[in-house]
């Protein structure tokens, strides 16, 4: 679970917000925040506001109600023991927020891939439509019939034939 930790100053600086953005990419149901040297505010009401207004920043970032810790500060060197005792706590029986996005839609991670094409073919033409077999992991939920494939920096394909686990040939 990555958590981000922010050294609290007065403001989260825009790498911050950067790292958010590529987790947020990669799919991040399991991000907390932990803000620290909150003793370095001297004023009360300031610090209150800028917690409040980091808040709802970090929630606008990630999902409302995405759990932000504060740490103090440093006593001797280390962190109060009751705030590490209960940061612990949380990341121990943390529920994940589900993406619903990636619950919602299928998409496959391919591992290996076969040119199933017949040789013969092939030595006829080099250039020739090939045919492929994609092996992988399906992720999130089931595939439709008629459901499409795209292919990064190729095309568009139908699903034809699908078989066991993951086994898709497609056709060209």
């Amino acid at each position: 679970m990555p958590a981000v930790l922010v050294k609290l100053l007065s403001e989260l600086s825009m790498e911050t917000f950067e790292f958010l953005n590529i987790l947020q990419v990669h799919g991040f149901p399991k991000v907390m925040g932990v803000l620290t040297h909150l003793d370095k505010f001297k004023d009360a009401k300031k610090l209150k506001k800028t917690k409040q207004r980091l808040k709802h920043r970090f929630w606008t970032e990630i999902y409302d109600g995405a759990k932000l810790f504060y740490l103090s500060g440093l006593i001797h060197g280390k962190y109060p023991k009751r705030e590490i005792h209960n940061l612990a706590r949380f990341i121990s029986v943390m529920k994940f927020h589900p993406l619903s996005w990636r619950a919602s839609h299928p998409y496959i991670l391919v591992d290996r891939f076969e040119d199933v094409t017949p040789p013969e073919r092939v030595q006829l033409n080099n250039k020739c439509d090939r045919n492929i077999t994609l092996y992988g992991y399906l992720r999130g939920c089931n595939l439709k019939k008629g459901t499409k494939v795209c292919i990064v920096k190729l095309s568009i394909f139908p699903f034809p034939l699908i078989y066991g686990l993951i086994r898709i040939e497609l056709f060209s």
